[in-house]
């Protein structure tokens, strides 16, 4: 293993215990909402940073084993399978943004699109588990916080990756 690889390794798994941070506060603090579901996805800040900064590869890893250890740690097995459909389906919209949209796309932008991805499979793993399509009765619910929630979470990415950018942490 060069050098550089191991330092990617050391910085992905940094970003990892990032992201689990972030998952732990949002399980302890959940926010007060009429409706179930709602969260403030600030692991996706992380997923964000590391799928543009490192690499899609990289983002991937870490999106899966964010979820992974989230659900050994403080979920369940539908809490999975509900997470699991959704970082697919966001994780799926943020490799679209990179890739097909980049020069059109912010943090603001990805993060939003991620964020509302992430609800609609979450909405579809519900709709498959129970047979019912009444779970798509939250998804404008869902939609409209998407909106809001990815905001937030797109500028913090773009704040993170500025910041990191001028302190010179990330170079090789």
């Amino acid at each position: 293993m060069t050098r550089l690889q191991g330092k990617r390794l050391a910085f992905l798994g940094v970003f990892l215990a990032l992201a689990m941070i972030f998952s732990y506060l949002e399980h302890l603090l959940p926010i007060p909402m009429p409706i179930p579901g709602f969260k403030l996805g600030l692991c996706n800040v992380i997923v964000l940073f590391v799928a543009y900064r490192m690499g899609l590869f990289e983002g991937a890893v870490l999106s899966l084993a964010r979820v992974l250890l989230s659900a050994l740690l403080f979920g369940s097995p539908t809490g999975f399978f509900f997470s699991l459909f959704g970082a697919a389906l966001a994780y799926g919209v943020i490799i679209l943004a990179k890739l097909s949209l980049s020069k059109r796309v912010t943090f603001v932008g990805a993060s939003v699109l991620s964020a509302s991805a992430f609800n609609v499979g979450q909405i579809l793993a519900a709709c498959i588990l129970y047979s019912d399509p009444a779970p798509l009765g939250y998804l404008p619910y869902l939609l409209f916080a998407s909106a809001f929630f990815g905001t937030l979470t797109g500028w913090l990415t773009n704040l993170i990756s500025s910041r990191l950018e001028k302190s010179g942490i990330l170079r090789g």
